[in-house]
């Protein structure tokens, strides 16, 4: 089973007493929201587990020896997640808002004084919080995608809803649309953040770029991906910077760290990959709070499947 379907099932279940929880005690959510921990568990410790394999090979990438505490880390930090992003998406976010922390708010000043900045996201525990902070400091475009899992995605436009910040369901948008509200944006001087990481097979060697599907190939973690071609593209038109980015989490704090900046050139595919692996960079810092590790095509590549089938 694929990990989107996996997500799309726990939260049907979840979604039918996460009103109820998100107005409870901090004690009495751990509880509930534990529940999810110990499916996690459970998926780790089944023999010929996919969830440990992905952890073992994800280990081995960052060098970390423990495999377990790896996974203990990953599955803290998502329970951690699963209580904000349901403290949002209920307006209970008085104690949300104080957690923000920006390390480096005066380089992202800087960057802003010049015009647009496109942030590239991946789906980390705590990826929806920070859209609330961030809109909380800054004009921000999110550019958003809604599974297409009916209940999960009205789910998912509440939490949207509470970010704060305009944001554009790009799934089902006409691409001449996104493209003149994206470049809008930017040319205003905004952030437009969106998150980057699903990724497909890659498209062949000979042919780098595939316009239909918005893909570019590139490599992570010593494989090839295809991955989205719009901040490459978007940027390069705009002329402002790239920052991948990530999020880490303390019982605290949430807090924004930024990447390394990317100066677009005219080649989508040499730009792709110059964001691909300062982002590659991060995850590889903060491997615990990448939740879309166990994304399967993720899986795949961590393990390295996808090599051997291209």
């Amino acid at each position: 089973m694929s990990f989107t379907k996996t997500k799309d099932r726990i939260w049907v279940a979840y979604d039918i007493f996460a009103a109820w929880l998100a107005r409870r005690s901090m004690p009495v959510r751990k509880i509930g929201y534990g529940i999810f921990g110990a499916v996690l568990w459970i998926a780790y410790r089944l023999p010929n587990s996919k969830v440990r394999a992905t952890f073992e090979a994800l280990a081995r990438h960052v060098g970390r020896d423990d495999t377990t505490r790896l996974f203990r880390d990953y599955v803290r930090g998502f329970l951690l997640g699963i209580n904000r992003i349901e403290q949002v998406r209920h307006g209970h976010t008085d104690a949300i808002d104080a957690m923000f922390d920006f390390p480096e708010k005066a380089r992202l000043d800087a960057l802003l004084e010049k015009g647009g900045v496109v942030l590239a996201i991946p789906h980390t525990h705590a990826s929806l919080a920070m859209g609330r902070g961030l809109a909380r400091h800054y004009p921000v475009l999110a550019l958003v995608r809604a599974t297409q899992n009916p209940r999960r995605a009205a789910s998912e436009h509440e939490i949207y809803e509470n970010l704060g910040s305009e944001f554009f369901e790009v799934r089902t948008a006409n691409p001449t649309l996104v493209a003149r509200k994206v470049l809008k944006a930017l040319k205003d001087g905004r952030i437009v953040i969106g998150t980057v990481d699903r990724i497909r097979n890659a498209p062949p060697e000979d042919a780098p770029v595939e316009v239909a599907g918005d893909l570019v190939r590139a490599r992570a973690f010593d494989q090839p991906i295809g991955i989205a071609g719009w901040p490459a593209r978007f940027a390069a038109k705009a002329g402002v910077p790239i920052i991948p980015v990530t999020v880490t989490q303390t019982p605290e704090k949430i807090s924004l760290v930024l990447g390394r900046e990317i100066t677009p050139t005219e080649d989508p595919v040499e730009t792709t990959q110059a964001w691909v692996s300062a982002l590659e960079e991060l995850l590889r810092a903060h491997p615990d709070e990448w939740i879309f590790s166990l994304d399967r095509h993720w899986s795949e590549v961590l393990r390295g499947l996808k090599e051997r089938r291209d």
